[in-house]
């Protein structure tokens, strides 16, 4: 796939057809995934610090429509590095939003014994109610944006006059800024329920 092919796909994200995207997002994964599990000795990591890398590259150049840079596939492992060197800093736990859920990852380097089970599966219920109060705290439009990406019947398009938004991507950043008020969410909520417990 070329750099006009590539750009091809991003312009018709930007008209509001994302299927050509998601094959250039699979060409981006299958060029790239033996270099990133050789840096990242993970397949799990290795999708993780991908999607992050290209929920990034969807946000500048469909959503702000910016410059594609020569060389998209090698700027995309640029970002997944990065993304990479991020995440090994930060061990501590952390919300991670993909495409097809939202969940709360804990990334504790250390090995669990048997007698740390319980305290581990009471977080994991914290966590999940936190996720619950959070996703009840958004606006409708929210929660119907963030559900959006669990029902594949429905195309994101496709609610833009149903939202009553003027244009796909209004649409887009709006999805967007509403996973980012989901996660600022699920931390405060998670807080709370800490204290209370």
């Amino acid at each position: 796939m070329n750099d006009i092919e590539i750009k091809n796909k991003i312009k018709s994200a930007q008209k509001g057809d994302e299927r050509p995207f998601n094959i250039f997002f699979e060409y981006a994964f299958q060029k790239l995934k033996g270099k990133l599990l050789s840096l990242t000795k993970s397949e799990e990591d290795t999708r993780e610090v991908f999607i992050t890398s290209m929920q990034k590259f969807w946000e500048r150049f469909v959503i702000n429509q910016e410059e594609l840079p020569h060389n998209s596939i090698g700027y995309i492992y640029i970002m997944c590095k990065n993304a990479w060197l991020m995440k090994k800093r930060n061990i501590k736990g952390m919300v991670t939003v993909s495409d097809q859920s939202y969940e709360y990852c804990d990334d504790t380097a250390d090995p669990v014994s048997y007698e740390d089970q319980t305290e581990i599966e009471n977080d994991r219920v914290l966590k999940h109610k936190a996720l619950a109060i959070a996703l009840e705290k958004l606006s409708p439009k929210c929660r119907t944006l963030l559900e959006n990406d669990m029902d594949h019947q429905v195309q994101l398009k496709d609610l833009q006059k149903e939202l009553g938004y003027t244009n796909y991507q209004a649409l887009v950043q709006a999805k967007y800024n509403c996973k980012k008020r989901l996660i600022q969410k699920v931390y405060e909520a998670l807080g709370k329920l800490k204290k209370h417990n």
